[in-house]
């Protein structure tokens, strides 16, 4: 296991799986599932593929290719329930996991050697939480790219390995749709008939840069399994939860926000969030159809006082647009801290006061945007005479 050392969970179409999960017979069907508008297709079955259905098509076009074609709206808080499980799943594999898109997970591997026998139960640690209808597969390997290929390509409910000298000759016959680029650049591909991963790897660097830009260089080193793409763990955060059931479904505007504050006073009570400071409070409704509704207020200033908080939280709920009667609401606590006030010093050191205005700044912006937002220059090889090499950005972390 020294080999691989990152796995990719893959769900290809999970909106889809979470619907034949609850509805076991429509399995080996025709199954189509309709966007948020109800007018394009975004997922379908291996059954209505066949059939000539394919993502982005009007409905009109999929029925007329597949008459018995069943279509089921999107329903985007089933598929976040979903999504959310199959990470705090992989989380308890391994503490380094990154959600790159709902039902696609990276976990890293380094380390576990010595807590799962061999390969095989180690991917099966990593599926067996996922239902069987949702399809998931697994693909492990050194590179991010050559995980997700694997994945791609695994059987459902299966996994595949890809060792360092496989990754080349693994990668050479898949096509090049499955290279991440926006579709210029894939249309560009396919004008000059690169059709296969195998013949972009064969071009010069340069000349591929030269047309598609940097973009067009973390494809060529991606199709030929020399892809250095760091995973992204999320970031350990403590949140306290609070959550509510309306039965009947809430449909005037007091209640929901009647509930709310109530939900927020009962945060503000539990044992991890009494006598602390809130930076940021995430909103959920979902609606008696499965329809989702999330806000996130990330504050100014870390408060926990509850007024204060209410009349922060108060505007977005008074504007939210719900799409119907609400049937679930939720309330997160983030960002929290135990820092109650700061005292001021007889003898102010500017220096270190601006450098705590700015660490404050950057973790308010790493909590809005789930990423470091700011960058620092570090010294690599000043001396160097590649102008290049002398210095680099990183993450700033406060």
């Amino acid at each position: 296991m020294t080999n691989p050392r990152i796995a990719c969970l893959l769900v290809p179409a999970l909106a889809l799986g979470v619907e034949i999960a609850r509805r076991p017979q429509l399995q080996g069907r025709p199954v189509a599932i309709a966007g948020a508008r109800g007018q394009r297709v975004t997922e379908v079955s291996e059954d209505a593929s066949r059939r000539g259905v394919r993502p982005g098509q009007r409905l009109g076009e999929a029925v007329a290719w597949c008459p018995g074609l069943t279509v089921l709206a999107e329903r985007p808080a089933r598929v976040r329930r979903a999504a959310s499980r199959l990470v705090d799943a992989a989380a308890a594999v391994s503490p380094l996991v990154e959600e790159a898109a709902p039902g696609e997970i990276y976990a890293d591997l380094r380390g576990l050697d010595d807590l799962y026998p061999d390969m095989d139960a180690l991917a099966q640690a990593l599926l067996a939480p996922a239902p069987r209808a949702l399809g998931a597969r697994l693909g492990v390997a050194r590179s991010r790219f050559t995980a997700r290929a694997a994945a791609s390509v695994a059987p459902p409910g299966g996994w595949l390995r890809i060792a360092d000298d496989e990754a080349r000759a693994f990668l050479a016959a898949l096509p090049a749709d499955v290279l991440p680029l926006d579709e210029p650049p894939r249309a560009w591909l396919a004008l000059l008939g690169l059709r296969t991963l195998g013949d972009l790897a064969a071009l010069p660097r340069h000349a591929v840069e030269a047309q598609l830009g940097p973009a067009g260089g973390r494809a060529w080193l991606a199709a030929r399994g020399e892809d250095s793409s760091p995973l992204v763990p999320r970031p350990p955060r403590e949140r306290v939860r609070e959550r509510a059931q309306a039965e009947p479904p809430l449909t005037g505007r007091e209640a929901v926000l009647m509930t709310f504050e109530q939900l927020l006073g009962r945060a503000l009570g539990r044992p991890g969030a009494r006598g602390r400071l809130v930076r940021a409070v995430h909103l959920g409704a979902t609606t008696g159809d499965e329809r989702l509704w999330e806000r996130t207020r990330v504050l100014t200033e870390p408060t926990g006082d509850r007024s204060r908080l209410w009349t922060a939280l108060r505007p977005s709920l008074e504007a939210a647009a719900f799409g119907g009667p609400v049937a679930e609401l939720s309330l997160e606590l983030e960002g929290l801290t135990s820092e109650r006030g700061l005292q001021g010093r007889l003898l102010h050191d500017l220096g270190l006061r601006r450098r705590e205005r700015l660490d404050e700044m950057a973790r308010h912006l790493q909590l809005r945007y789930s990423r470091a937002a700011l960058r620092r220059v570090v010294a690599l090889a000043p001396e160097s005479r590649i102008p290049e090499r002398r210095y680099a950005l990183a993450d700033y972390d406060p």
